[in-house]
């Protein structure tokens, strides 16, 4: 069994679906977590408040982390905070899209420099990031989208490189879609007929929050010791259709 007692993990976006059923992980296994959140108003994190292990912090990625004064070093951070907004190519616009940047690409960027310069990341830490298989196969109305996930793909490779000299691992879940209030922004354009289809293309079904925290658990603990820089693909099978 995955044992990460001991291991103190900074999981900035627990009050989304995914990263609270992350840091839910997490806390089973033993570790501690300090999480972000931007919005109190969710039933997930008052569900996470209750357990021991458990600390938050609200931080909105448009303003300065200033949780991060006084903390102590962390084993493990996992960046869960991203956004969607359907916007055809025809109808982009500059403040759209950058907004979509600062969210998706930016607040992860800002925080790796922020605690690299402040050292806070522990030797042999694990640094994970939620991309998503649109980055690979962008879908119509994601140009921005998949181009955001793209650019955070690159930037985690880099990234992985300027810390291998303290054996500090980084690594991607690239994900298919996974039932959350994400999922279910994602649908907007669409209609039904085309959802059932879309669906139709993962062979193992849509997946669940658990899907992705239980990989994620892994590339935290020791047993992923040898692997960095890697983009570990969950899509139940849907590039099997590709």
């Amino acid at each position: 069994m995955l044992n990460l007692s001991e291991k103190r993990v900074l999981v900035t976006g627990v009050s989304s679906a995914i990263g609270a059923e992350i840091a839910q992980t997490i806390l089973k296994l033993g570790g501690t977590v300090v999480g972000t959140y931007r919005s109190s108003d969710s039933v997930l994190l008052e569900q996470l408040s209750t357990q021991g292990g458990f600390e938050s912090f609200h931080w909105d990625v448009f303003t300065e982390p200033h949780f991060l004064e006084g903390q102590q070093a962390f084993d493990a951070w996992v960046h869960c905070i991203g956004v969607i907004h359907p916007q055809p190519i025809k109808y982009l616009n500059k403040e759209g899209s950058e907004a979509l940047f600062q969210v998706n690409y930016f607040s992860a960027t800002r925080m790796a420099s922020l605690l690299m310069k402040q050292n806070l990341l522990l030797p042999k830490a694990s640094i994970v990031f939620l991309s998503s298989v649109s980055s690979q196969y962008p879908y119509r109305g994601g140009a921005a989208y998949a181009s955001s996930k793209a650019a955070l793909e690159t930037f985690a490779k880099a990234l992985a490189l300027e810390l291998s000299t303290k054996q500090i691992r980084v690594n991607t879940l690239v994900c298919g879609l996974v039932r959350s209030p994400m999922f279910d922004a994602s649908k907007a354009p669409y209609s039904a007929a085309e959802i059932e289809s879309m669906e139709a293309r993962y062979p193992l079904g849509i997946g669940t929050p658990s899907d992705v925290a239980k990989p994620c658990a892994f590339l935290l603990s020791d047993y992923a010791a040898w692997i960095s820089g890697a983009q570990l693909l969950l899509d139940g099978g849907l590039m099997l259709n590709v």
